[in-house]
């Protein structure tokens, strides 16, 4: 196990800076402040689940997000209700944007939050592989097949795109193509597209084509689907 504050989230630190006991009003509370510093040259949002599972009060629920500044950080407040004060032994469970950037289960152990276990963005690659689409049949028309689509996540942000290109029945095209990738938003909307072109002459019958870090105004994880297409 580590100390929280210690780990590092695709360019993300949490640490629960402060625990305290409100009892000014009709319903007492205990409050979590928990710090996210973002340490990427990219605005995050970042949407926190934090059941706090009390050995004396049993299961308590709360949420938060922010939007972090690059390069900056944001304090969030949690609070509970019926929870008095922080004991060793108890635990938080969080899910950072859905589990999708992150899960953590923590443990309080001699004051400090330790995490017994964490979920990446590993999660966001498998996703967004389900996302891909292309289509045999215009494939066939330039003589090509494209297979073997990967997705690498960069960071809530950012990506990596790969896929194969092979000569259809081994018989290499001599005219040229470009491979094109589309990407579209929940709304179905283009947000990014790019291409690399082979001239004439200039495929072998065998290559992966590498589309390099693609950087986007969304969260990765609202990509709604990833096209590969060739064209002329």
């Amino acid at each position: 196990m580590e100390l929280l504050k210690d780990k590092l989230f695709n360019g993300i630190s949490f640490e629960i800076i402060k625990e305290e006991y409100d009892d000014e009003y009709s319903y007492p509370l205990f409050r979590l402040f928990l710090r996210v510093t973002n340490f990427t040259d990219h605005k995050k949002k970042i949407d926190v689940r934090m059941n706090y599972i009390s050995i004396t009060r049993g299961l308590k629920k709360c949420w938060n997000q922010e939007f972090v500044p690059d390069n900056s950080f944001a304090d969030l407040k949690f609070s509970y209700e019926e929870i008095i004060t922080a004991y060793d032994g108890d635990r938080i469970e969080m899910e950072i944007n859905d589990g999708k950037f992150a899960s953590l289960r923590l443990i309080r152990e001699k004051g400090n939050w330790m995490v017994v276990e964490s979920i990446e963005r590993s999660t966001y690659n498998r996703e967004l592989k389900n996302r891909i689409e292309h289509f045999e049949a215009i494939d066939e028309q330039f003589g090509i097949t494209l297979q073997n689509f990967s997705v690498k996540v960069e960071d809530e942000n950012s990506l990596n795109l790969f896929c194969e290109v092979l000569a259809l029945n081994g018989e290499v095209p001599q005219e040229g193509f470009n491979v094109e990738v589309a990407i579209y938003d929940s709304d179905n909307s283009i947000i990014y597209q790019t291409s690399i072109s082979k001239y004439d002459g200039d495929f072998k019958g065998f290559e992966v084509f590498n589309f390099g870090t693609i950087t986007l105004d969304i969260p990765v994880n609202e990509i709604s689907k990833i096209r590969f297409y060739p064209t002329r």
